[in-house]
C-alpha cells in the first residue's frame, strides 16, 4: 500500500498506532485498521493541519501530517487487524485530571540558576 498523502474521508480505513495513557488508562487504544468518522482542520505552528477522527478511538483526533507518513510502517506492524480499545481501569492508572490540570503557581517547579 502506498503511503497515504491525500486527507481521508469519512468512511476511509487508516492506521492508528498504539496509544497507551498513563494517568488515563480507561483511554488506551492498541493501534491497526481504524474508519475515519471526521475530519476536520487546525492549525499547527501557522501551518493547516487535518485532524482525522476514528470510531476505534473516539474522541482523539490525530494529526494527519504526521500519521500519514507512518501508514507503510503502521501496516507492516498491524497487517489487517483492527485497531479496538482496550482500558486498563487499575486506579493508578487512571488519576483524574492528572495529566491535564494546570499546577497552582505555588506548586511549580523553579528552575535553579548556577
Amino acid at each position: 500500500m502506498k503511503a497515504k498523502t491525500k486527507v481521508p474521508k469519512i468512511g476511509d480505513k487508516i492506521y492508528v498506532d498504539t496509544s497507551l495513557y498513563v494517568y488515563r488508562g480507561a483511554d488506551d487504544v492498541i493501534g491497526g485498521l481504524a474508519t475515519v468518522t471526521e475530519v476536520t482542520n487546525g492549525w499547527n505552528l501557522g501551518k493547516v493541519m487535518h485532524l482525522v477522527y476514528v470510531q476505534e478511538h473516539p474522541g482523539k483526533g490525530y494529526n494527519w501530517e504526521f500519521l500519514a507518513p507512518k501508514q507503510n510502517e503502521l501496516k507492516k506492524e498491524f497487517g489487517r487487524k483492527m485497531a479496538h480499545a482496550e482500558p486498563d481501569l487499575s486506579p493508578e492508572f487512571n488519576d483524574q485530571g492528572a495529566d491535564w490540570e494546570p499546577l497552582p503557581k505555588n506548586k511549580l517547579l523553579k528552575k535553579k540558576r548556577d
